[in-house]
This record gives C-alpha cells, sequence and structure tokens, in this order.
C-alpha cells in the first residue's frame, strides 16, 4: 500500500447553533480511509503485501500483527511503521498511532500524507498545537495540495482561530472548488460565526456539486428554520 491514507475529524459541534454533527459528518464518510497517489519518494519503500492486503480489507488487528513481524524482519523500513500506526489510529489508538509515524519520519519517511494523518491523530487527542504544525510540515512538502489546506483548517478551527481557519478552508477551495468536504467544515463555521447567509452559499454549492448529499441538505434546512 504506497499511498497515502487520510481521515478527516468525526465530530464538532457548533455553539452557535447548538448543532450536534455527529450525525451529519457520517454523510461525509469522515471514518472512512481515503486512498490519494503521493509524490514519489526518492527512497523506494516496499511494504509486505499479505499486511497490505489486511489493511485493505480493514482487518486492522490482522494488520498490525503482520506489519509487526515483518518489522522484526526490516526494522528500518519507514513505510511499514507508517502503515502500523495507520493501524492502531484506526483501532483508536492514537498514543501509539503517533509513536508509530514519528518513527516511520525518524527513518525518512517524509511524505506530506503522513503529516497530514499526525496532525488528524494530535487532534484526536487535542493537541492542537501539535497538530497545527504537522500539518505546516505537510503543506512544506506539498503546498498545492487541497486535502493539506483542509487539515490545518480544521485545526485552526479546533483552536477557534476562526479567521485563520477561513483562511486555509477558502484556499483548499481555490485550489479544488469540488472539495465538498471543505464546503462542508465552511458552512459549520460560518454558522458557529453567525454568518448563516455564507454557510446556506457553501451548502447549497454542496448540493450543486453532490445533489444527494443528505447531511448538507438537513444543515442547510435547520439553518432555514433559526
Amino acid at each position: 500500500m504506497s499511498r497515502g491514507i487520510q481521515r478527516i475529524f468525526q465530530l464538532v459541534y457548533l455553539s452557535g447553533l447548538v448543532f450536534s454533527l455527529a450525525g451529519l459528518l457520517s454523510y461525509v464518510g469522515c471514518s472512512k480511509a481515503v486512498l490519494k497517489k503521493r509524490p514519489v519518494l526518492e527512497k523506494t519503500w516496499t511494504c509486505d503485501k499479505e499486511a497490505d492486503d489486511a489493511m485493505l480489507r480493514e482487518d486492522y488487528e490482522a494488520g498490525i500483527l503482520l506489519h509487526q513481524g515483518f518489522l522484526e524482519k526490516e526494522p528500518a523500513n519507514g513505510l511499514a511503521w507508517y502503515h502500523l500506526g495507520y493501524a492502531y489510529g484506526q483501532m483508536e489508538n492514537h498514543v501509539k498511532e503517533i509513536l508509530h509515524y514519528e518513527k516511520a519520519i525518524d527513518l525518512g519517511f517524509k511524505q506530506d500524507g503522513i503529516f497530514f494523518n499526525l496532525g488528524m491523530a494530535y487532534g484526536e487527542l487535542n493537541q492542537i498545537e501539535e497538530s497545527i504544525g504537522a500539518f505546516k510540515r505537510a503543506l512544506d512538502i506539498n503546498p498545492d495540495s487541497a486535502d493539506n489546506r483542509f487539515g490545518l483548517a480544521i485545526a485552526y478551527q479546533r483552536s477557534v482561530a476562526d479567521k485563520l481557519a477561513e483562511k486555509e478552508f477558502l484556499e483548499a477551495l481555490n485550489l479544488d472548488p469540488a472539495h465538498v468536504d471543505a464546503r462542508l467544515y465552511l458552512s459549520i463555521l460560518y454558522a458557529d460565526m453567525g454568518e448563516l447567509q455564507k454557510a446556506s452559499e457553501h451548502l447549497r454549492k454542496i448540493l450543486e456539486i453532490n445533489p444527494s448529499h443528505r447531511g448538507a441538505r438537513e444543515f442547510l434546512e435547520r439553518i432555514e428554520t433559526e
């Protein structure tokens, strides 16, 4: 598995509308892996196929055991440490997730995807400054990634740095106008800031892109009843 695996935060609350997004965000697929092509690394990393197959079928317990066995033979394989960290993250063990990402980085695995996931993992532990730092490292490597901008925006949103979050969401949308998740979280930010018209505009844009997006439709209906 030579492509980065990413995820987005699973829960945010609006202080303004007192609107729980647990249900809404389930429509975005926030707990599902997103596989993206990544730039080729200077060093070629190869992981164990059986271990990677377990990850692809989302058997993370087997993935952990198989990657651990593989690393006994190849302890300097940064890609395997990255995959092992991801598996721990999917098992909600974010402390081990971070430790294994850091090990991969120390071994030279410095793809922007690992810093994206590291930022997400720190966010899960509410270590916001570390999360922001990780996303900035991802952007240093790949400044043209809408996902990296999106991740940094979420970290700022969590730290209640609204203007910084807004800036990064807009940068993400400038890079990828069809980035539905960025539009959804930006609409959440605007609603929280009391700018319901702006929130509605982005929700309508989501529905233009994906008319069946149930979460955006329900959120828009809630705003329009305010």
